[in-house]
């Protein structure tokens, strides 16, 4: 029972529950929509999940960083000036795509006429639900999150499902059941009041700006990392086709195993680096990067050997036979998702610790090497699987470009990473085996 109720099982499980119902509807969607149609569904995803990682960016790093610890009157200052910062920014979006739709309508088809006019509302429905979930994560509630997910993904389930049943699976269809969700989910949010959003009567212009200088560099930096997947689907479908777009999305739901893992210790790292460098106790910013580093590795290694091993029956449990043509891409990547967790760790350390520059720089340059490598390699061997190459070397890059300023600035070593990651994942074998008694760790 203690277990379950430690804060990394909640953050683990809401992560569980957002893939498994993913998974779901992604398998779904692939069996139901044409190949071309799919890959379109996937670029509109996409592009949604830019904007919104933008407004995540710019904000959610910095309310935990500001919110956490802090007196009750400046947590309330704090949230307002978030609130105005998103509200602004989330109107902006509204006003941008339908200036898009009307200034460049004759460079889109039919399919991105429909799709432009709703990116903006897209943002304006889910927001509610995002800065909630931010809140929750500030406070520690991840158990309240593991509801919010279940809401949004099991109700666009449910959507899918009846669409179905009623033989009305089209995109335009699909795309009315995503918003819906959303909006079902932020209203479930709002009617709990874990959104705070009476706080932004208390904002101050100081937090605002505070919140802003601070959440700049991270957008370049998470945006940069964001717009990875986003310009390598962009690139396939430019210089091959949408149908090899849907073929190269299989591998990224695979990913969806090592991700709910990484995300899930993420998400509770960032108080508890947060809260270290706060204190200017960089030792105890070292020791946590080097434990969640080692562990979330040695974690995510047992997945990674078993999704090699099984990776075409997977592949047509997920989706069909015709996509068995991504089983090298998922191989490959699968590789590069090892180094995954030390490129995570290291970009969450670097802005806890106040360099964020350094993490866009990082995740910049990450980005300019995989479009770069991602247009010679197809132009050299118009094969899908050099893209797959491509982004093991951007990873390769930036495990070492970051390692570098995270040793300038900790006393880490890569043994640390080992040792302390291997000390807790016995821990975490013994609390699960009833042998020790459970007690988080801050």
């Amino acid at each position: 029972m203690a277990a379950i109720r430690n804060r990394h099982f909640h953050s683990l499980l809401g992560n569980v529950v957002m893939a498994f119902f993913n998974v779901l509807s992604f398998s779904l969607l692939v069996r139901l929509l044409p190949l071309n149609a799919f890959g379109e569904w996937v670029l509109f995803i996409g592009t949604y999940n830019i904007l919104d990682q933008v407004r995540t960016a710019l904000l959610q790093t910095g309310l935990i960083k500001f919110y956490t610890g802090v007196e009750a009157h400046t947590g309330r200052q704090v949230t307002g000036a978030a609130w105005y910062i998103s509200l602004v920014l989330t109107l902006g979006y509204v006003l941008l795509s339908f200036l898009v739709y009307f200034t460049a309508y004759p460079w889109f088809n039919d399919t991105w006429h429909f799709f432009i006019r709703w990116l903006g509302i897209l943002t304006l429905f889910s927001l509610p639900m995002n800065f909630a979930t931010w809140i929750l994560q500030a406070e520690h509630r991840f158990e309240k999150i593991v509801l919010v997910r279940l809401v949004q993904n099991g109700s666009f389930l449910l959507l899918l499902g009846g669409l179905y049943l009623l033989a009305e699976v089209t995109l335009p269809n699909v795309l009315y059941a995503y918003c819906t969700a959303m909006a079902l989910a932020s209203i479930y949010c709002l009617l709990r009041k874990w959104t705070r959003v009476r706080t932004l009567f208390f904002r101050t212009r100081e937090q605002a700006l505070e919140l802003f200088r601070f959440g700049r560099h991270i957008v370049g930096s998470m945006v940069s990392s964001s717009l990875l997947n986003y310009s390598d689907t962009l690139i396939i479908r430019t210089l091959l086709s949408p149908a090899a777009v849907a073929l190269y999305s299989i591998p990224q739901k695979f990913m969806e195993v090592i991700e709910i893992i990484l995300r899930s210790f993420v998400a509770t790292a960032q108080p508890t680096l947060s809260g270290a460098a706060n204190r200017h106790d960089y030792t105890a910013v070292a020791r946590a990067f080097a434990k969640y580093t080692g562990t979330v590795t040695l974690l995510i290694l047992p997945c990674i050997i078993g999704l090699l091993l099984f990776t075409q029956p997977l592949i047509i449990i997920l989706a069909d036979r015709d996509y068995l043509g991504a089983t090298d891409i998922v191989r490959i990547i699968l590789l590069s998702a090892i180094l995954w967790p030390i490129d995570r760790f290291i970009g969450v350390t670097l802005d806890m610790i106040n360099l964020p520059n350094i993490n866009f720089y990082k995740n910049f340059l990450k980005l300019v090497l995989n479009v770069a490598c991602d247009i010679l390699f197809i132009w050299i061997y118009t094969d899908i699987r050099s893209i797959a190459v491509a982004s093991l070397l951007n990873v390769l890059f930036a495990v070492a470009f970051g390692y570098y300023f995270v040793k300038r600035r900790l006393d880490v070593r890569l043994r640390d990473i080992w040792d302390l990651g291997w000390q807790e994942c016995k821990r975490l074998l013994g609390k699960l085996s009833g042998k020790q008694a459970l007690a988080d760790q801050p």
